[in-house]
């Protein structure tokens, strides 16, 4: 084993490498020798010393190259990933090793790097991957109580941009409502993909993290809040984002419940906005998505199918008694032009329309296609407008909720609030008893 100088510092992040035939190794030991705040343990060129190395140096993460046959043994990954070894894996590999590197996530792994990569992604990845498998500073203390006349933290409220036809612009009108929402209000906003299959948020802002939800759910009872929005991309229009799983397998493992707890704790980092991009498939997760937020903003196009799906969508809504004070319907354009009139649109859905989104394809588009949210490449044009406008309207209706929250709670100070059971629990004992 080769190694390099130990600085027996605590501090300092602990990192092994496991190297294979690519020179790359040689290159990741000495960007992470000369990293101040890093300590580079030495580099394992042979299999059978990994796990020796592993116990004799307690390392806080490891970066194991593919090419070193580690996919070989699938029993030795496991052995060197957490919480077996306590340490963080990262598996580099080549952009054709993509299924290899799936493989390596589902037998451990925390993250990968594909190469080739910079020495600030390098560090970047190293950096995350030791965040999230920290342990907590402290234990968690108790809640207290709140006091006469204290009043609870401040929350960001849960806003689900959600259709139950596919293709009709969620994505779009997520990602640019998140950075209008941030751009008007000046309040945090976080953007998480709840579109756990096929999620493309990270495409949209054309932005690359090996940190995703899946990264992230089981580590989550362990993360202070400060480490929690430190794995948190940050965008260049002040936003922060959280990308779906890069694998479509990994949905098929995160539990409803996951994403209660995921959606209260990003809710709980302050005052602000959590934007969720739900997916179009009503499953348990994204029925956990729509059970949590404060709003959901409902988008739908004026084509015949599109309006029969939220139709019927609004229908179940009220089979399950939902709550209609919190659905937001927006009739989006910007793909198409429209023969119908709005009136003719409300009065088939039975629902009033809050937004239209204006017809811009090309805009949208290139948008897109650039990774660059429209509300800032095209802040003039009329699609921006109406999305900004939707912005607004959604601050002033959380804002006119609060205020009758709290007028509701002085009314009746004897009475408790009933628990609220959920849209996901209804559904559930709807089907049982169906």
């Amino acid at each position: 084993m080769k190694s390099g100088q130990p600085t027996g510092k605590q501090d300092r992040i602990k990192v092994l490498i496991i190297a294979g035939s690519d020179p790359v190794g040689d290159w990741m030991a000495e960007v992470i020798n000369q990293k101040e705040g890093m300590a580079f343990l030495g580099m394992v060129r042979d299999l059978v010393q990994a796990v020796e190395s592993v116990q004799k140096l307690e390392p806080d993460v490891i970066l194991v190259d593919v090419s070193s046959g580690i996919m070989d043994r699938d029993d030795l990954l496991n052995r060197l990933s957490a919480p077996v070894s306590g340490a963080s894996v990262l598996v580099v590999a080549m952009m054709d090793e993509v299924e290899t590197v799936r493989r390596a996530m589902l037998h451990g792994a925390q993250g990968f790097l594909l190469k080739p990569f910079s020495e600030e992604e390098l560090i970047d990845s190293v950096q995350q991957a030791h965040r999230i498998k920290m342990p907590p500073l402290a234990a968690p203390a108790e809640p207290e109580r709140l006091g006469p006349g204290e009043k609870e933290l401040p929350r960001g409220e849960v806003i689900v941009v959600f259709s139950p036809k596919g293709g009709v612009g969620s994505t779009t009108i997520a990602v640019n409502l998140a950075v209008a929402l941030r751009t008007t209000t000046h309040k945090q906003v976080i953007l998480m993909d709840g579109d756990l299959r096929f999620g493309d948020v990270d495409a949209a802002l054309n932005i690359t993290t090996n940190t995703s939800i899946a990264t992230l759910l089981p580590t989550l009872d362990e993360l202070e809040d400060d480490y929690l929005e430190d794995v948190l991309v940050k965008h260049s229009s002040g936003i922060k984002v959280l990308v779906a799983p890069p694998f479509v397998d990994t949905a098929d493992e995160i539990k409803p419940e996951q994403i209660t707890q995921l959606l209260d704790r990003l809710a709980s980092l302050g005052e602000g906005y959590v934007v969720v991009d739900a997916w179009s498939s009503l499953d348990d997760c994204t029925l956990s998505f729509l059970d949590a937020c404060q709003h959901l903003v409902l988008v739908t196009t004026p084509q015949v199918t599109a309006m029969r799906d939220t139709h019927r969508f609004l229908e179940v809504l009220n089979l399950l008694d939902y709550d209609p004070q919190k659905t937001v319907l927006v009739l989006n354009n910007c793909y198409q032009h429209s023969s119908f009139r709005m009136k003719d649109v409300e009065r088939a859905l039975g629902q009033p329309i809050a937004q239209v989104i204006e017809h811009a394809p090309s805009q949208v588009t290139t948008s897109l296609n650039r990774g660059v949210p429209l509300v800032l490449e095209y802040q003039n044009s009329p699609v921006a407008r109406n999305i900004v406008s939707l912005a607004r309207l959604l601050s002033k209706k959380g804002t006119a909720q609060e205020g009758a929250d709290t007028r509701a709670k002085q009314a009746v100070p004897q009475k408790k609030a009933s628990k609220r059971r959920g849209f996901l629990f209804r559904r559930q004992t709807a089907t049982r008893t169906g």
